[in-house]
């Protein structure tokens, strides 16, 4: 219980410090803030809004979670993040609970730490979106089959784990902590772990009788025979392995209670679904499947894109920063646990059963976006934690893979060190100070591998444990806010709104999430054209009574100013400020005309006269 509660505060202080110190981040955040903002102010929990305008993007749990959050403590970024973060918590509490049922109660602490600071994780549980919730109902099914389906057995001699077949009310369990997850996020929060679920029943079914075999499907005496009978046997052999699976697949997914599945499901989603095609006469429901679950599974929507298998993995090593440092000896260690020890086979399949089903699902898919693949991560952190368990109680006899272990980390460390304090600073000047996470990390790896090679590798993985700890709160209290501090164009909003009314500010071209959060509203806008129009709608908006300003990007400043010269006269405009965008090399512009001048109507060639 100790390590539970050590564990807890670690985790907590990484998903929870300085959590509403950066505004939010657009795109996503904002939108669904503002959302769950506008359904609190209409007192309408079904319909999702956003600008005033039909969201169809997302089901409703996230926003059903701000909109209490907002209730307690108010409409600010704290408030619209923390459902996510209480979820995070949550995920690793959860996952802490299956390592402890699957590896015992001594693994469980490092499989906490090893999700609660890996990077994408931390990432998805510090951001207004869907994913933190998400990640923790599909946990939460996962969790009730592992505790409801192994049982510890003690007798005098030892200590097993048996795997019993869940009763009805188990069933029924998981697949209410999965309606949940379909409120988060759609139809995936039923498909994906079920099949997690499935494939993990298949194999425990097939080998729960003989922990001592090898526990692969197509392991059989005839197997082997017939391996060193030749090619011809070994593909009679690979056909008949294939048909078994097939056939326990169907025998598994029946006994899983399908329509019970379908019935929970509909039980505990459905009322909202129907509401919601109700109130929008079936508009939501056709945009939802069809353009956010059909058309991002058929083709790349907005860019995201790239090549399948290989884009999640690469995102998966980047993800579980810093512990993918040792992501070959991790490998090492499950195969070799695998192998040698079939007490701990039934955790090392549920992590390669979900890392499978998520990987493989989208890299199938055409969009593809890393966040996709996080509710696989805490099937992966079994994995890290069962390492640093093994390397922590001296039982990893691979001392070169930890060496080359603690030199990725130097190197990975330095590298973070130099590039913020080098590249990075062309567009953040305070980068640098974030470096001291490189710095942390690399320091705790040299530490490590020094302890290797004085054969004190235990000591070695602790010191690089509170290294990434350490490093990871740091990118993550440090990095946010400094990196706030540069986004000047949100200032030259909000200092325009603290001045004059939301329906006096007029913006040219696409309007940012950001800023309709911050103005508490849709904002007057035009959207820039190739014949030139927009302009005169621009100057007609700010020659109306009021303090009238227009926010422009710099680009457009010279068709604006010819076309307002040509209209108003020369001198007419006044600039009022200018602000850099954020990571880009163009200017926001807020202009006004400099006195209000009698009503002037353009002439159709004054309306397309433009300087380039």
């Amino acid at each position: 219980m100790r390590s539970w509660i050590i564990v807890t505060c670690l985790c907590s202080i990484v998903l929870l410090a300085d959590l509403g110190g950066a505004r939010l981040w657009d795109r996503d955040e904002p939108r669904n803030a503002r959302c769950a903002a506008e359904m609190l102010e209409n007192g309408d929990w079904i319909v999702p809004t956003f600008a005033g305008e039909l969201r169809t993007h997302k089901p409703p749990l996230l926003y059903w979670m701000q909109m209490v959050s907002y209730q307690v403590f108010g409409v600010n970024e704290f408030s619209a993040r923390l459902p996510s973060a209480l979820c995070g918590l949550g995920t690793v509490l959860l996952t802490i609970s299956i390592a402890t049922r699957l590896l015992g109660h001594r693994v469980a602490p490092w499989v906490g730490i090893s999700l609660g600071t890996s990077l994408m994780f931390v990432l998805a549980s510090r951001a207004a979106t869907p994913d933190g919730p998400l990640i923790f109902c599909s946990t939460l099914a996962i969790a009730i089959y592992v505790q409801l389906s192994h049982r510890i057995v003690e007798t005098e001699s030892s200590t097993r784990l048996e795997y019993h077949w869940p009763n009805i009310l188990g069933w029924i369990a998981v697949y209410a902590a999965c309606g949940l997850a379909v409120l988060a996020k759609g139809p995936i929060g039923l498909l994906l772990p079920g099949c997690v679920i499935g494939l993990h029943a298949i194999w425990q079914l097939n080998h729960s009788k003989n922990i001592e075999s090898q526990g692969c499907l197509s392991d059989s005496d005839s197997g082997s025979t017939a391996i060193g009978r030749g090619i011809f046997a070994r593909l009679v052999a690979g056909i008949l392995a294939a048909g078994r699976f097939v056939v326990a697949a169907i025998s598994t997914a029946w006994k899983m209670h399908p329509l019970l599945a379908l019935a929970v499901v509909l039980l505990v989603a459905g009322p909202w679904y129907v509401a919601v095609g109700r109130e929008t006469d079936g508009v939501w429901l056709r945009e939802f499947f069809l353009e956010h679950n059909v058309s991002r599974a058929l083709s790349p929507m907005e860019g995201h894109d790239g090549p399948p298998i290989l884009f999640y993995l690469g995102t998966l090593l980047v993800g579980t920063f810093p512990w993918s440092m040792f992501a070959i000896p991790i490998g090492i260690a499950a195969y070799d646990s695998y192998k040698k020890q079939p007490e701990v086979r039934p955790a090392i399949v549920l992590s390669v059963c979900w890392v499978a089903v998520y990987v493989g699902f989208f890299s199938i898919a055409a969009t593809k976006l890393p966040s996709y693949i996080t509710p696989c991560y805490p099937g992966v952190a079994l994995c890290i934690g069962w390492f640093l368990y093994r390397v922590a109680e001296s039982q990893f006899d691979w001392p070169r893979w930890l060496k080359a272990g603690f030199f990725c980390g130097i190197a990975v460390g330095i590298g973070i060190a130099i590039g913020l304090a080098g590249p990075a600073t062309e567009l953040l000047p305070d980068a640098s100070i974030v470096g001291i996470a490189g710095i942390v990390l690399a320091v705790a790896s040299c530490i490590g591998a020094a302890l290797v090679v004085e054969k004190h590798a235990d000591l070695g993985i602790r010191s690089f444990v509170i290294g990434g700890v350490l490093a990871t709160g740091l990118l993550f209290t440090l990095g946010p806010r400094l990196a706030d501090n540069h986004r000047t164009e949100l200032d030259l909003l909000t200092q325009q709104l603290a001045d004059r009314q939301r329906s006096e500010i007029i913006v040219a071209g696409n309007i940012e999430p950001s800023w309709v959060f911050y103005a508490d509203g849709a904002l007057p806008a035009v959207g820039i054209d190739d014949d030139g129009r927009w302009l005169t709608r621009l100057s007609d908006h700010l020659q109306q009574p009021g303090d009238r300003v227009a926010l422009v990007r710099g680009n457009q400043m010279p068709r604006v100013t010819s076309h307002l010269t040509n209209r108003f006269g020369s001198e007419s405009m006044d600039i009022l400020s200018k602000a850099r965008g954020f990571l880009t090399k163009d200017d926001w512009v807020a202009i006004r005309l400099n006195a209000p001048p009698a009503h002037v109507t353009a002439s159709k060639t004054e309306e397309t006269i433009t300087n380039y």
